[in-house]
């Protein structure tokens, strides 16, 4: 049963970067008793433009996974973008926010604190297989005895497993000045401007935006720009676009250039990177 997306906290309009992260509001579904796990689906078919939700937390751990199209996740200090095949694990009480892609269908499978995996306290990339994908969808479409819902709940739980090729994370920088620019570059990946323009842009000084990124991130600014531009190439990619347009809506004069910097930033080349993301999980012995 796919939910309309007005209907749940998960999809309320709201500005991350004015939410406050100290205390955000507990929302969404919570797993009742006798189950285990139970999954929302958000159907966004509909082009009508990208839709965000609020910080907030849940009671019981998420798994966070596009069906198709891509799931822009942010933490307090990562932004992951999620293509099909990635997930993100969140254990209980974890702020987040997320933002769908028009076009694309976005899952949220919660799972009860009891059913969480020994040692799993920590968020951490997820792989989300063609086959747990539909036994999820299955579990929330289909009506079946408690028994058999159980039974499957903990094979699905037994399943899930860590992603060798996790989606890519940006750091977000703590100083909320410095963050506000950082929205920015998120938005307008294609944009070549330097640091010494978006400082400028936002009324800061060169140093005051080279400093904190170091501090924060731990890179300096165009290393972490290239991450930004990164993210957002696997999401053009996924949609289908061709590797030139990719390469030219992520910022680069060329496709080689891309190609060269896709592979420093993932290990692998565009089409390399697709490739394993769309390949089933090898079967367990």
């Amino acid at each position: 049963m796919l939910i309309a997306a007005s209907r749940h906290p998960h999809v309320e309009a709201a500005s991350t970067a004015s939410t406050a992260w100290a205390e955000p509001p507990a929302g969404g579904a919570e797993v009742a008793e006798p189950y285990l796990l139970t999954t929302a689906v958000f159907d966004h078919s509909e082009p009508t433009g990208p839709v965000t939700s609020g910080v907030h937390t849940h009671t019981d751990a998420l798994l966070v996974w596009p069906h198709t199209g891509s799931i822009t996740l942010r933490t307090r200090n990562t932004v992951r973008r999620l293509l099909p095949g990635q997930g993100a694990w969140l254990p209980p009480g974890t702020p987040h926010a997320a933002s769908h892609e028009a076009g694309g269908i976005s899952c949220y499978t919660y799972v009860a604190r009891r059913a969480v995996p020994p040692g799993w306290s920590a968020a951490r990339p997820m792989r989300v297989s063609r086959a747990l994908q539909e036994m999820l969808l299955h579990l929330d479409a289909t009506s079946m005895p408690d028994d058999l819902r159980l039974r499957t709940q903990r094979v699905i739980i037994e399943m899930l497993e860590e992603d060798t090729l996790p989606a890519i994370e940006v750091p977000v920088p703590e100083d909320r000045r410095i963050q506000v620019l950082a929205d920015d570059v998120m938005r307008d990946p294609e944009s070549d401007l330097s640091v010494e323009g978006w400082a400028a842009r936002h009324a800061l000084s060169v140093r005051t935006v080279t400093r904190t990124f170091s501090r924060d991130v731990g890179m300096p600014f165009a290393r972490w720009r290239s991450l930004v531009r990164m993210s957002a190439a696997t999401a053009l990619l996924a949609q289908g676009h061709p590797v030139n347009l990719v390469a030219h809506r992520s910022g680069y004069a060329t496709t080689s250039a891309f190609c060269a910097a896709f592979r420093r930033v993932t290990g692998a080349s565009p089409t390399e990177y697709l490739r394993e993301q769309a390949a089933p999980a090898p079967a367990a012995h």
